[in-house]
């Protein structure tokens, strides 16, 4: 199960932005059934931590501050299969160009597929697919070299199902996802794998837009075979003691049909994971591990002004491919959206998630953020907003605090 870091890591989902924000436009430009919706933000901010260190006189976690100026172009392409679905197709940029530290600057390019379609016999077709090119410093969903500028890498994420829709009370699937990630430079060499997983699923209608489900997967993940030096330094890591492993899971909750006042999924499970060596490349025997999980993400319309989020998630996840090293990351997190005076919203939400390590390391995550923005025009607004970010750590060499302000410009036709 994947639980994508960047929106952890600044409370921002590049996907969501796309397929939500983008998608709730009307958009000026159609073609029959197609709409297409361009946009452009403008943001600078001040960030007092770029590097989200501590301060502690290393070089590695220097506090350093700066302004950061973003150019985030972005474009939608939307068709409309008239009550039966839609495919989805959208790019996202965020060009980042630093004040002072400008050999920092880097540029991540996202790029998604969206496709959903419901036959009128009850096939039932989707495919998701999201791509990411990025150099920025938030890291990967395992904080693997976070807060260091121009980590260049790449990761594709494929989600399909095929399904059957049965008299709209019970419907049936099957699953396969596909992940990959690959870091451009060779010394990374411990965070490149592929990740696939095949599943089958149930959803029983519950209410008149609510069904409830239950689903199996397996999976199973490969490293990429490391190099037997890198920069002149034998790595001793091979395919006999790397960390590759396989899975199986069981998740169930609800979810809930187009127009209903919930959206997302209220998604628990239970999930084992058994590593494919016996120990690692210092001789460090794996262990299976078992915990239950969650990838709740849950929207709640309690007025046409109104819009409450939870979020609740929680995986194991390892650190390197030649290590034994793991940790739970268990979080939850609330946001409010609030129109005001039919031109403002405010956005309010803070994000709780500990992270306890099998080397005794134990490591907690708050992040909180207020914004307001202001509809100037049908297709022109403008927000200012603030971040914060703090790790707490018993190993005092993670810990950090970074504020971030922000004022931003978005145009959309």
């Amino acid at each position: 199960m994947k639980i994508k870091i960047f929106s952890m890591a600044l409370g921002i989902n590049l996907l969501m932005f796309l397929s939500v924000s983008a998608m709730a436009q009307e958009g000026k430009i159609r073609i029959g059934n197609l709409k297409i919706i361009p946009a452009l933000t403008l943001q600078e901010g001040y960030d007092d931590n770029i590097y989200l260190g501590n301060g502690n006189n290393n070089t590695a976690e220097l506090e350093e501050e700066d302004w950061i100026t973003h150019f985030q172009p972005s474009i939608l392409f939307n068709y409309d299969f008239i009550g039966r679905g839609g495919l989805a197709l959208g790019y996202q940029g965020d060009l980042a160009y630093y004040d002072d530290n400008d050999q920092n600057d880097w540029k991540t390019h996202t790029a998604f597929l969206n496709f959903n379609y419901a036959a009128p016999g009850g096939l039932i077709l989707g495919l998701d697919n999201t791509y990411i090119d990025a150099e920025d410093p938030y890291g990967s969903e395992n904080e693997f070299k976070l807060g260091v500028p121009m980590t260049e890498r790449w990761l594709d994420n494929l989600m399909t199902r095929i399904g059957y829709d049965f008299g709209n009370k019970l419907r049936l699937f099957g699953y396969f996802n596909y992940y990959k990630q690959d870091y451009d430079d060779i010394r990374d060499y411990t965070q490149n794998y592929d990740n696939q997983e095949f599943g089958v699923g149930a959803e029983v209608k519950l209410l008149p837009k609510t069904w409830g489900f239950i689903r199996y997967h397996i999976g199973e993940q490969d490293y990429d075979t490391p190099p037997a030096f890198v920069n002149g330094t034998l790595t001793n890591a091979t395919e006999s003691n790397d960390a590759d492993y396989d899975w199986q899971r069981v998740n169930t909750g609800l979810t809930w049909d187009s127009g209903a006042k919930f959206s997302g999924e209220l998604n628990f499970g239970y999930k084992w994971k058994d590593y494919d060596n016996i120990t690692d490349k210092n001789g460090r025997r794996y262990d299976e591990k078992d915990t239950w999980i969650a990838s709740t993400q849950l929207s709640y319309a309690a007025t046409p002004t109104t819009m409450l989020s939870l979020s609740i998630t929680r995986d194991v996840r390892d650190t390197y491919s030649d290590t034994l090293e793991y940790y739970t990351d268990t979080g939850i997190g609330l946001s409010l959206n609030q129109k005001l005076f039919n031109k403002f919203i405010l956005i309010l939400g803070g994000v709780y998630s500990a992270m306890d390590f099998n080397s005794d390391r134990e490591d907690d995550n708050y992040k909180a953020n207020v914004g307001l923005d202001y509809q100037i025009r049908e297709w022109l607004s403008a927000g200012v907003n603030y971040r914060y970010w703090r790790k707490d750590s018993n190993d005092t060499s993670y810990d950090f605090n970074d504020n971030q302000f922000m004022l931003s410009l978005n145009a959309r036709y």
